[in-house]
């Protein structure tokens, strides 16, 4: 592999990032879920006869990048800007110069010419575009299945702001009972690369088994674009 004192950065986005969040990661608000295993390979968290499960986890192994500007050292691109100094920057008037995004072939908008240099940071880190929810419902019918994601970001003497990347609601969860489990996805309806400083990105699932009947909960899978290196 080659090596360089600058840095290597990208602008398109990989798609395919999964992160899985079990069932350990999860924690019961009412402390109702019971951590079992049904055998090897398999660990829930499990609901009896018209217990309402209250799960929160965040997604701790979740990258998130703010963006960095260029500097004379560490470059995003080492050519071409005000100041003799590299682009995009702090400075006025700095910007990379190849103005370009993607590949080709371009849209008639994304163009060279009609596109436009950048002049901010690179938004980095991870944008979550859906999230798989993992659970049982046996022998009746649940009683509620709803999921939620939300940001908090924290600022110093500021009350924590709450974004909802997922509103909290049943969202398409199926709550029949089937002999094998669901693994439905839930779209998160605007992605977006999460920049934002001292962001926090929860999980919050709920669940409700019927009367004579229980729910196990495997857990979420987090799926994601990413264009950190």
């Amino acid at each position: 592999m080659g090596q360089t004192d600058g840095q290597w950065t990208m602008d398109t986005a990989i798609t395919d990032m999964e992160v899985f969040v079990g069932a350990t990661e999860f924690k019961d608000q009412a402390a109702l879920g019971t951590l079992a295993s049904a055998g090897e390979g398999l660990l829930t968290l499990n609901l009896s006869t018209t217990q309402a499960g209250n799960f929160f986890a965040n997604i701790t192994a979740a990258l998130k990048r703010t963006g960095v500007y260029a500097t004379p050292n560490l470059t995003q691109q080492q050519f071409g800007t005000a100041g003799s100094v590299p682009g995009p920057s702090s400075v006025a008037g700095t910007s990379d110069p190849e103005a370009i995004r993607g590949y080709p072939p371009y849209t008639g908008a994304n163009t060279p010419t009609l596109y436009g240099p950048r002049t901010g940071p690179v938004p980095k880190g991870i944008q979550i575009n859906s999230v798989d929810v993992l659970y049982a419902v046996n022998t009746v019918n649940a009683s509620l299945a709803q999921i939620g994601l939300t940001n908090t970001n924290f600022v110093d003497n500021v009350a924590p702001n709450v974004a909802n990347l997922i509103t909290l609601g049943a969202n398409g969860l199926p709550t029949a009972f089937r002999a094998n489990m669901y693994r439905t996805n839930v779209a998160v309806a605007s992605p977006a690369m999460i920049t934002t400083v001292d962001t926090e990105t929860i999980l919050h699932v709920k669940l409700t088994a019927g009367s004579g009947g229980t729910i196990n909960f495997y857990g979420c899978v987090v799926k994601a674009s990413f264009n950190f290196n």
